[in-house]
């Protein structure tokens, strides 16, 4: 009778080992699949979309995502527009700055997963903040920027025909830039997504900014004294 209980106790202790060797195998693979995933790093993480601003084209940044636990088919969204996955290595995501991105995050979503609007958090999500500055791709061709903060007047010598480069700080509410030169004046005004609009030839001009952006912003003139009010 011993032996008989001793063999029952034995099988049922082997058994449970069994079962909990088959469901410690099933965790990490559980647990893989509904952890969200993880952004180490975005390189370049200052980029522009696509420029094609008259008389100059610049292409869309390329971006590599570097993490892990991205899935299978991942989803990149530059605030709340989604970018083309150009490559997906299991550890990188390559992709572009696509159009009408802005500065804010940029975030890796798995299938099935959503990151909360112009936000990094949501559920299996992740990301990181990203940066669009319309100047840098042209290697600041004009200079190191000038900044004009709001409710400040600057005056800014000019040579023979010349271009510098300026932006704002982030504006709390709209307001006017007034430009005074004692030469017509050529203005070139990027909206947060890197568009440009021009104002040419102009005397003495009053240009829009909008609320919640830093705009960024050239002034051509020529061998000029000009008074920038913001």
């Amino acid at each position: 009778m011993r032996r008989i209980l001793y063999t029952i106790g034995f099988s049922l202790v082997l058994g449970n080992s069994f079962s909990c060797k088959s469901s410690s195998q099933e965790d990490p693979l559980v647990a893989l699949l509904s952890s969200p995933p993880v952004v180490s790093s975005v390189t370049p993480q200052i980029g522009t979309p696509t420029q094609n601003n008259l008389n100059a084209i610049y292409s869309a940044t390329e971006v590599v995502i570097k993490g892990e636990n991205f899935g299978v088919d991942p989803v990149v969204r530059f605030n709340d527009i989604v970018a083309t996955i150009n490559a997906n290595l299991g550890t990188e995501l390559h992709t572009r700055v696509p159009d009408g991105a802005f500065s804010g995050f940029i975030t890796v979503s798995k299938a099935g997963g959503v990151c909360l609007p112009n936000s990094k958090e949501g559920v299996n999500c992740a990301g990181t903040e990203y940066f669009i500055d319309c100047y840098a791709i042209t290697n600041k061709q004009y200079g190191s920027e000038i900044e004009l903060k709001q409710g400040q007047s600057l005056s800014v010598e000019f040579g023979a025909i010349e271009t510098k480069a300026f932006h704002t700080d982030t504006l709390i509410a709209s307001r006017n830039l007034i430009i005074g030169c004692q030469s017509a004046v050529t203005v070139r005004v990027f909206n947060r997504s890197c568009q440009a609009t021009d104002y040419v030839l102009q005397n003495d001009p009053t240009i829009p900014f909008p609320a919640g952006v830093a705009t960024q912003f050239y002034i051509t003139a020529n061998s000029a004294t000009c008074s920038l009010v913001l």
